[in-house]
């Protein structure tokens, strides 16, 4: 089990440091949740907080030491114990000039909004509540500490944790607070990517997205961190739909629930699954808007977008996929048509499934029965043609050249591409080669063995 919490805390008070669990731990356990991140603030230097832990016999990391951060394996759980911070920071600038405080009070003045401004003495009980945070739980409110533009300016990266927080608690932003965003957003431009994207990456994952989706458009953000999507605001649909672009987005993103399999994957595809449609917009024959292929285009526009954001190349690859085959609407009661889907959708067809039902969410007419006859039918289809939804050709390459004596080519991906497809159709069986050297033939028409093409 290595070190407990017990013997880390009685090994402070032995070295006379202060030692106060601090932040999310205290905020969740407000909330009626089980705190586990417990992280602590204290007297002791990065210094001497490594060598309590070497004594206990833990285990240590020591990456954050140079921000007075040490990470130690307590009671199984990765806990990170910070010495009392002061920091100055110059505005714009992406970390802090760390100075160490001299107390908790100092280091809470320092934190970045009052839920997340508790202390508890870990070696007493005693809690520390000096800017009213637990009242502003009960309220569900994000506030500042003090003054709002300068802890933002501080560090815009604040910006994004407030909107983050926002969305995963569920929380209100007080007035002046969203104010003080307002008037440093412009601040995010300078922050590294790999930050920017890691808020938005879990805003997207919170309890209530939209909420968090609505304030980067409120504040401004969503010009300077996502300028992919601005163009969807105000960006008007066609009678099929409630809202413009960027409402119905939220919308379907609001609409994925949280116990989805695949919550990140499905909140990213939402947020770009019509990222194309402002760029293909046209008035059709009837006074309609048209969006023609946005799909496609969307898919080309996302891939360029998650290239930026750097969220991960598997990711991108999915996101991309989910995008492209959204608009897809097979006939449920055609079981050809149904393992056609499925074979394109990769092995995520329950992902599109449920990118379809949200996307629909904001539309002018019900398709859920649709979308249930579609999910039944290729549950059927996944149960009874496991074999025929990988659509392999019965014959390699190599069988190829061999019976045709013929070099590889660009021939080759043609026959196999044609006897896949009809594996999927279900007219040649997985396994039937010799079906298959017979329709191959065909297709190659008279060939005289040895010749090249």
């Amino acid at each position: 089990m290595g070190t407990s919490r017990r013997e880390l805390v009685e090994a402070f008070r032995a070295g006379a440091h202060q030692l106060w669990l601090v932040g999310g731990a205290l905020r969740d356990r407000e909330l009626g949740g089980p705190g586990y991140d417990h992280d602590y603030a204290t007297s002791a230097l990065p210094e001497e907080v490594e060598a309590i832990a070497a004594g206990l016999g833990a285990e240590v990391v020591t990456v954050g030491k140079k921000f007075g951060t040490i990470g130690v394996l307590v009671d199984g759980r990765w806990t990170e114990i910070t010495t009392f911070r002061g920091d100055s920071y110059s505005a714009g600038t992406r970390w802090p000039d760390v100075r160490f405080g001299t107390s908790i009070e100092e280091d809470l003045a320092r934190r970045d909004f009052t839920v997340n401004a508790l202390a508890e003495n870990a070696a007493t009980g005693q809690l520390l509540d000096l800017f009213d945070g637990r009242n502003d739980i009960r309220r569900r409110l994000l506030r500042a500490v003090g003054e709002p533009a300068q802890r933002f300016r501080e560090d815009p990266l604040r910006i994004l944790r407030g909107m983050r927080f926002a969305s995963q608690l569920d929380f209100e932003i007080e007035p002046a607070t969203l104010d003080g965003m307002e008037q440093t957003i412009g601040l995010l431009s300078t922050l590294s990517q790999e930050r920017v994207t890691s808020e938005l990456d879990r805003l997207l994952q919170g309890r209530n997205p939209g909420r968090g989706l609505a304030l980067l458009r409120q504040t401004g953000a969503l010009d300077v961190v996502l300028p992919e999507l601005a163009p969807m605001d105000g960006c008007e649909q066609n009678s099929f739909h409630r809202y413009d672009v960027w409402l119905h987005t939220v919308a379907t993103v609001q609409a994925i629930g949280p116990a989805e399999p695949n919550l990140r994957l499905l909140r990213w595809a939402a947020l770009l699954h019509d990222i194309g449609k402002p760029a293909v917009r046209h008035r059709k024959a009837n006074g309609e808007w048209g969006f023609y292929r946005h799909e496609v285009v969307g898919a080309l526009l996302a891939e360029a977008m998650l290239d930026r954001l750097k969220l991960g190349r598997r990711e991108a690859v999915l996101i991309q996929l989910l995008i492209r085959r959204h608009m897809d609407r097979p006939d449920p009661g055609d079981r050809r048509s149904v393992r056609r889907f499925m074979t394109r959708c990769e092995g995520h067809w329950r992902d599109l499934v449920a990118l379809k039902r949200a996307d629909n969410a904001s539309h002018t007419y019900d398709d859920d029965p649709y979308h249930h006859r579609l999910e039944v039918a290729c549950k059927e289809a996944e149960a009874s043609d496991a074999a025929l939804l990988r659509a392999d050709s019965p014959l390699t390459g190599d069988d190829l050249v061999a019976i045709f004596g013929r070099a590889p080519g660009p021939w080759i991906g043609r026959i196999k591409q044609r006897l896949s497809a009809m594996v999927l159709d279900g007219d040649l069986a997985p396994g039937d080669r010799e079906h298959a050297e017979r329709i191959a033939r065909g297709l190659m028409g008279r060939h005289r063995p040895g010749t090249h093409g």
